[in-house]
């Protein structure tokens, strides 16, 4: 299958408005590791501790098996049910949980409808379809059979807006019938502008713990940009920047939603860890907060603390998860730090089968491609998962 992330941050970018960060070679050898163990939604963009964070913000997330390349097949003639099937879950699963807006708002000749919406434990999930006419297309310069993807987003609940939050995409790897493509676009509800002057002053918001379940939110999804892949022969050098192009807009639909059913169903587990840690040069505590379970996902928030050796020095030091039957959870995370302050928050695909979560400790040495599961300090927890 083609490897999607050749289209990372598919969108023209002005680089000059970043800092330039020269990595040294045991952090460009990290971040290479992190992308081929992880290939999984769901990067922050600019965090100090991953100096290429910004290139990690929307990722789409390549199909990894053919269960669930078949339930792309479907979304074809399954439009509804494309949030379950792009997440690899039965068809209707998520029924209860998730709102059907079927609304187009076009700009530019450029159609986004949007099928379905979920609220989710620290995020909200879209199911959508954009399409285009063969003029547009054109017009653009695509490459042929290139799809034209979701961008930026920012999404207001009542009074509140969300964006410059993480974000991800998954990608259904085959068009549909109508010439559009399909996609689950999920963001970060996590950094909040609560007084409307346009700048995040809330960070690490949890959507869930401040809503009212018995109140029905106003809810808009508002689409500023899309990406797409130029033809090549219209390009005009070689440049991977110059391959890609951005359509600034307003691709606007408005709903409601009710997060009653997902709040009743998502259970938290204080963990309040405390687990010293000395491998590898690196000496310090692993604070692993708690954990939070949801019919979509599970969440986990940890924090290390150095207090000899740098983490920044190609070593890695995290937490990961498995179920009862010892298979690992599917990961993406988010996080920063300093070199001697990591925080993390880690997200893994919720399967309805999950009993127990087993959590065990690792640390990585990226320099020497090697990890060690820190299997003394792991620990078992039971999880009502419904």
């Amino acid at each position: 299958m083609k490897n999607q992330y050749d289209l990372l941050n598919g969108s023209s970018v002005d680089f000059d408005e970043y800092e330039e960060i020269e990595l040294t070679a045991s952090e460009k050898k990290r971040m290479k590791k992190r992308l081929k163990r992880e290939m999984k939604p769901a990067r922050k963009k600019a965090r100090p501790l991953i100096a290429a964070a910004v290139l990690l913000a929307v990722t789409p997330v390549m199909m990894q098996n053919e269960t669930v390349w078949a339930s792309a097949v479907r979304i074809s003639q399954q439009i509804g049910q494309q949030i379950e099937l792009l997440m690899n879950k039965p068809e209707g699963s998520l029924s209860s949980y998730k709102k059907t807006v079927n609304e187009t708002a076009t700009d530019q000749g450029i159609q986004v409808k949007v099928n379905e919406l979920m609220l989710d434990d620290g995020q909200v999930l879209l199911g959508l379809t954009i399409s285009a006419d063969e003029f547009r297309k054109t017009a653009l310069g695509l490459n042929r059979n290139t799809p034209i993807r979701p961008g930026e987003l920012r999404v207001k609940i009542g009074n509140m807006s969300f964006f410059d939050s993480a974000s991800s995409i998954r990608e259904e790897p085959i068009k549909n019938k109508d010439g559009s493509w399909s996609y689950l676009y999920a963001l970060k509800l996590t950094q909040a502008d609560t007084d409307g002057d346009g700048k995040i002053d809330v960070e690490g918001y949890n959507v869930l713990d401040h809503i009212d379940p018995n109140k029905n939110y106003q809810i808009s999804a508002q689409f500023t940009s899309l990406d797409f892949e130029k033809n090549p022969s219209q390009t005009k050098s070689g440049n991977y920047r110059d391959s890609y192009g951005e359509i600034k807009g307003n691709w606007t639909v408005h709903t409601s939603v009710n997060g009653s059913k997902i709040i009743a169903d998502t259970k938290v587990y204080p963990l309040n860890k405390e687990i010293p840690i000395n491998e590898k040069g690196i000496k310090g505590v692993l604070s692993i907060k708690e954990v939070r379970v949801s019919p979509v996902s599970i969440k986990l928030h940890y924090t290390f603390t150095s207090s000899t050796g740098s983490i920044r020095n190609g070593t890695n030091v995290g937490v990961k998860i498995k179920d009862q039957n010892g298979r690992d959870l599917s990961e993406s995370g988010s996080g920063g730090g300093t070199d001697r302050v990591l925080e993390m928050d880690e997200e893994y695909r919720n399967d309805k089968g999950v009993v127990m979560l087993r959590f065990v400790p690792y640390v990585s040495d990226y320099e020497n491609d090697s990890s060690k599961d820190l299997t003394s300090d792991a620990f078992n927890l039971k999880v009502n998962n419904k």
